[in-house]
């Protein structure tokens, strides 16, 4: 590191461990200059300047400064060695590390607090043949000879600076003091200033003009590895507490140097509150008041600035502040709007904020006997296992105690009290079985105040229980033909939640088994009636078919296949050709229809390359011509009869058209 002055340059540089602190007390350490600017231009021969190797002077030198005692640590840790035998067990090479450690770390801490110490340890000089509109490059480097083959090499250090960077020391700043009975404690940044200040100094006066340092030891403010302090910390004794004391700082670098004093901080030392008030009567004024009255020595009128009374609804709740006199000789208060219950606790105060809280409380209440309002807001859920939440908003009342819930399982009967204790939240889990004929579970809340108040019920919270049990098999009542299609009627379940029904269907051509079935369509729950018919038109002329039908409940739950019913298909007699011939203007569509029933009208389906089969008209007569037709396209066509009894044909052959 370097500090510019008006005249010179001062450099101090330091070891980075103890094997390098040794090197150097063996071979010193050169300091050489570089000029690299003058009169702010950049020099071209750069000018190399040796200023010369330092080190640790002998120990005859050091004894003419025997009275700094940061010298003598210095010269105890350079020149006091013990020798360590030949073949020295692990401990005694282990204590001697460390020594060596302590020797280091001591070192180099007596060359920061004294210029000397430095100087006289070969880490110090100053070029006072530095020119003012110069600027210079400083390396210090230790030269560790070639024949040196055991020593490791080490990196110089380097630092840029010139006279023209001259700034005087600034004074310490944000001195506080804190007064106690006959004891003071300061405080101050020493962050900001870290890289200039490495100690500091404290100054005293008891006339504001006459100042003494306390000590002749500089404060250091030590922390732990890593942790870097922000403020410097000083406790000093007063005499007494009547006399105004000055207190102000100096900061001291690397160099010996002693920068300007702080601002002044003053003030005297305070007498501790030890001693706090009692309440002593706590009298209820026609249920609306309460006179409070407490004791405390008159003596100490004169120390204190008044006293401050705190209430709070219960011991441990916090307590908030109810009223503050700034009159000493004051002896009593009235609560002029008390809660129903009240915990007071007193306490004195001085001028410095010092307080000295009782630690009794003492009681007072009203007698309350309206009950709160009743409970609002209440929502609640039940989940696949049986367990119930249920909340609602917490009362407003001050002098709340708690809730109690019930629980029924219908609305009109009596509803039951689920817990004997008192709720404090505003929630409660319950557990109800769902494996009942009861689909839903009702509840109600109550508040009750300290007084044991009970309110009137909350409003009715009616809670749906999830199924877990499979709605019961519905029951297949027939399968009948109509025409060309097959009815299906069952009767709806009722009372089982159930919400639509599920149609499995298989082609009676072997006895496979039931994997046969497969899903044939979803029909809706109707409560209005008692049976539903669902039409299968996607039979075939005289196949048997079998059905079985499935129940789903609202909660995706399906129940057992019901007892499956089979019916054949009408055999209707009938023969449906269809021919197609291509046109310039489109296709040409043509078919006839043998059949012993009267053939109301023609459904002709179209289907475009590989998508499916789509209804494209209705047609009255044996012919269509079907025109705007792309090229490159593959067209294929069926047609299906329509009879006057509105049941379907077969589907017909389907006729390919490119």
């Amino acid at each position: 590191m370097s500090s510019s002055r008006p005249d010179s340059i001062m450099l101090r540089w330091a070891p980075a461990d103890v094997e390098t602190w040794l090197l150097g007390n063996r071979y010193g350490y050169v300091v050489t200059r570089y000029t690299i600017l003058r009169d702010g231009f950049l020099t071209e021969d750069r000018a190399q300047t040796v200023l010369g190797v330092f080190l640790p002077r002998p120990l005859t030198e050091w004894e003419l400064y025997a009275d700094d005692r940061y010298v003598s640590i210095a010269a105890e840790c350079i020149f006091a060695r013990d020798s360590m035998p030949v073949g020295a067990n692990p401990h005694l090479i282990v204590r001697r590390y460390r020594e060596e450690q302590n020797r280091f770390s001591f070192a180099l801490f007596a060359a920061d607090r004294s210029v000397m110490a430095a100087k006289l340890s070969g880490l110090y000089m100053a070029d006072r043949s530095a020119q003012k509109n110069e600027k210079y490059l400083y390396s210090v480097h230790i030269p560790v000879p070639a024949s040196d083959t055991i020593s490791f090499p080490v990196d110089s250090a380097f630092v840029f600076t010139g006279i023209s960077e001259y700034q005087p020391l600034p004074p310490p700043f944000d001195l506080q003091a804190r007064w106690y009975d006959r004891k003071v404690e300061l405080s101050w940044d020493i962050l900001y200033l870290s890289h200039i200040y490495n100690s500091y100094t404290v100054e005293k006066s008891v006339d504001g003009v006459h100042f003494y340092s306390l000590s002749e030891n500089a404060i250091v403010q030590l922390a732990d590895e890593d942790v870097t302090p922000q403020r410097g910390h000083k406790t000093d004794t007063l005499e007494n507490n009547s006399t105004v004391f000055y207190y102000r700082i100096r900061g001291m670098n690397a160099f010996g140097e002693t920068g300007p004093a702080s601002d002044v901080v003053s003030g005297n030392g305070k007498f501790q509150l030890v001693n706090a008030p009692i309440i002593t009567g706590n009298e209820v004024i026609n249920n609306e008041r309460v006179h409070l009255q407490w004791t405390f020595p008159e003596e100490m009128n004169e120390y204190i600035a008044g006293f401050r009374i705190y209430r709070s609804a219960a011991p441990e709740s916090a307590k908030s502040i109810l009223h503050q006199t700034d009159n000493p000789a004051a002896r009593d208060f009235i609560d002029e709007r008390p809660e129903l219950t009240n915990y007071y606790v007193i306490s004195a105060f001085d001028t410095d904020g010092f307080e000295a809280l009782s630690t009794v409380f003492t009681y007072a209440e009203l007698i309350d006997s309206i009950p709160p309002s009743p409970p609002i807001g209440l929502t609640g859920m039940i989940d696949t296992t049986g367990r119930v939440i249920v909340n609602w908003r917490r009362n407003i009342e001050a002098d709340l105690d708690g809730y109690r819930v019930y629980r029924a399982n219908r609305p009109e009967f009596e509803f039951a009290l689920l817990h004997s204790a008192v709720i404090k939240d505003t929630a409660f889990i319950d557990f109800v079985n769902l494996a009942t004929l009861e689909t839903k579970a009702y509840y109600k809340v109550i508040a009750v105040d300290l007084r044991q108040n009970h309110s009137a019920f909350s409003a009715l919270l009616e809670l749906e229980k999830p199924d877990v049990i499979p709605p019961p098999s519905p029951m297949l009542r027939e399968v009948e033909a109509r025409g060309a299609t097959l009815a299906i009627t069952w009767v709806n379940n009722f009372g089982a939640n159930t919400v639509r029904y599920h149609i499995f269907r298989r082609t009676v051509t072997d006895e496979t088994g039931e994997d046969d079935f497969i899903p044939l369509a979803v029909v809706e729950h109707n409560n209005d009636n008692v049976l539903s018919t669902y039409v299968d038109d996607a039979v075939h002329s005289g196949t048997i078919y079998r059905y079985h039908i499935l129940a789903e409940n609202r909660s995706g739950l399906l129940s057992e296949p019901s007892i499956p019913v089979q019916a054949r298909s009408a055999s209707i007699e009938e023969n449906i050709i269809l021919r197609a011939l291509r046109t310039s203007g489109g296709v040409a569509l043509t078919w006839s229809i043998t059949s012993n029933k009267p053939v109301m009208r023609v459904l002709l389906y179209r289907k475009i390359g590989d998508e499916p089969l789509r209804l494209l008209t209705n047609v009255v007569g044996d012919s269509y011509t079907d025109e705007g037709l792309h090229p490159e396209t593959t067209y294929t066509y069926s047609i299906r009869a329509v009879y006057s009894d509105e049941t379907l044909s077969s589907l017909s052959n389907s006729v390919i058209v490119r």
